[in-house]
This record gives structure tokens, sequence and C-alpha cells, in this order.
């Protein structure tokens, strides 16, 4: 009977270390999971080049007249994903090439604002009095430089501009990572 009784107590003892084998795999399986999703993200995202942003066609935009566009991103910060908008000063030149020129709208002194005064034809950053020209050229006030151009390419009559981050107050046009 001694013997009976080791048995089912060595398959009792068996059956409890499976259960709970299994309940620790169905908590720690999820948890490495969540751990390790962002990384697996980050490195899918460079190869994709997710970081073109669609702008809007190319036939809406106003020849010869600077007009700002919204840019939404996702950056992650953490295991969080945060949705940013930036915002992008966009030409189309009347030649037959249909030049387009794209300009951040973050002035580089202090990252306000910049904003295009058609009446003047410059663009000005209301907050410190910094001036640039049309082309975004730095004319006055204490901006370190001139507006900072955005990468950008056309694809199918749709223009997509790759948002980039610049260091601010500094005279040498530094790309941000983030």
């Amino acid at each position: 009977m001694s013997g009976a009784g080791n048995n089912r107590r060595r398959f009792l003892e068996v059956c409890t270390d499976a259960v709970m084998a299994l309940i620790g795999a169905c908590i720690a399986v999820p948890a490495v999971a969540y751990v390790l999703a962002p990384v697996r993200r980050w490195t899918g995202r460079k190869e994709t080049g997710e970081d073109f942003q669609n702008a809007g066609a190319v036939a809406e935009l106003p020849l010869d007249q600077w007009q700002l566009v919204t840019l939404q991103l996702a950056r992650r910060d953490g295991w969080e994903e945060v949705r940013v908008r930036h915002g992008a000063w966009v030409r189309r030149s009347k030649d037959p090439d249909g030049q387009i020129e794209v300009r951040s709208s973050i002035c580089p002194h202090l990252g306000c604002p910049v904003n295009w005064r058609p009446d003047h034809a410059e663009f000005m950053c209301p907050c410190h009095g910094g001036v640039f020209d049309a082309q975004g050229r730095h004319v006055s006030g204490p901006p370190p430089r001139s507006m900072d151009p955005l990468e950008y390419r056309v694809e199918n009559g749709w223009l997509f501009i790759r948002w980039q981050d610049f260091k601010v107050g500094v005279a040498e046009r530094i790309p941000v990572r983030t």
C-alpha cells in the first residue's frame, strides 16, 4: 500500500509542478513580449522609411506662395507612442520644372514657430523678432542661421517630407537624433 501511495503522491507532485509551470509561462511570456516589443518596432521602423510623411498633393500647392503644411509624426517615448504635430513651409515655383522648397517652421534661435508675412514677403519669428527673407535666409534679429531646409521627395504627384529636428541657438545646422 505504501508503494501505491508514493506513486499517487509522486503523480500529484508532477501534476502540480506542470500546472505551476503553465501558470508561470502564462505570466512570463506576455511580460517578456512587453519588454522586448519596443526594440523590435524601433529596428523595423528604420528599414521601412516611415520617417517621410505625406504632406499632400503637389498639384494642390499654390504657385510661388508659401503654404504651411502639417506633419503628424509618431515618436516613441519608452513604451509609449506619442503623436507629435510639426509644421513645414512649402513653396512650388512657377517654373516648368515645378521646383519645390521646404523649410522647417521652427526658428533656429530658440525654437519658436516662424510665420510667413506675405505683405512683407518675409518670414518672422514673433517671439524675438528674427526676420528671414522669402528664401528663408537670415536677414536680421537673434537667429544664428537661416531657416532649416527639410528633405522631401515627390512620388506619383504626392509630396513626402522628412521631418528633422535641428539644434537651436547655434550657427551650425546640427541634426538632433530622436
